[in-house]
């Protein structure tokens, strides 16, 4: 019993020492989301798949078929900073730089990206499909929601599929829209990407679940 109360008292330390450490970078959703892993004894859960894992991989995201140029460049957003922290994060993983992607993406037509894999001699290629991607909840408030289709083609078999899921919706903030007189489009959509690309990119690696707790908070910095 005292060993037990001499742990959950370490955890408790550790959690207000990175309060301490990290309270001038404003970084409040990590603080409060390693408080609540310390307090878990180091709650972590294992990639949905490994089918990623040691092999060369290319990621491409299409933007919603209705708003391909509305939308584009928050695709290519995303495709890039998947890219990133799969290379960061999967064991053995080599990643097709996005520059490589864009250049395809400018001069072929969606259906073939197949040929993109074969091209640049992958074995994987992750295809993010958006099926929806809206920065505004009304005319003058911005919240983020998305709906996407995750699938891994093997490129050793043809193109064949070997796993696929739909991520259901993706709200930001969860539970509040933000004034749109209080940051640039442009920089609310770069926060959006941020939260989209790791919903997507977690699904491969272990990862904490609770990361993405208070982002609400976090949207109105």
């Amino acid at each position: 019993m005292n060993r037990c109360f001499t742990t959950q008292h370490r955890s408790i330390l550790a959690f207000f020492l990175a309060v301490v450490v990290t309270s001038t970078t404003g970084c409040l959703h990590s603080i409060l989301a390693t408080g609540i892993y310390l307090w878990q004894g180091g709650n972590v859960l294992p990639a949905e798949t490994e089918t990623l894992e040691d092999q060369r991989v290319v990621v491409v995201c299409r933007p919603p078929a209705t708003n391909e140029y509305r939308y584009s460049g928050a695709a290519r957003s995303i495709g890039k900073h998947v890219s990133k922290l799969l290379a960061e994060n999967v064991s053995g993983i080599d990643v097709v730089s996005p520059a490589e992607v864009d250049n395809w993406v400018d001069e072929q037509d969606w259906d073939n990206f197949k040929d993109l894999g074969r091209a640049l001699k992958t074995t994987r290629v992750l295809y993010i499909e958006i099926d929806r991607f809206d920065l505004y909840k009304g005319a003058t408030v911005y919240q983020g929601d998305a709906e996407l289709h995750l699938t891994i083609y093997d490129m050793q078999d043809r193109g064949k599929t070997i796993w696929e899921r739909s991520v259901g919706q993706i709200l930001f903030p969860k539970n509040s829209g933000i004034p749109a007189a209080d940051k640039t489009v442009q920089q609310f959509q770069s926060q959006f990407v941020d939260v989209v690309s790791a919903q997507i990119a977690r699904h491969f690696y272990r990862h904490n679940p609770n990361t993405t707790f208070a982002l609400d908070a976090v949207a109105n910095q």
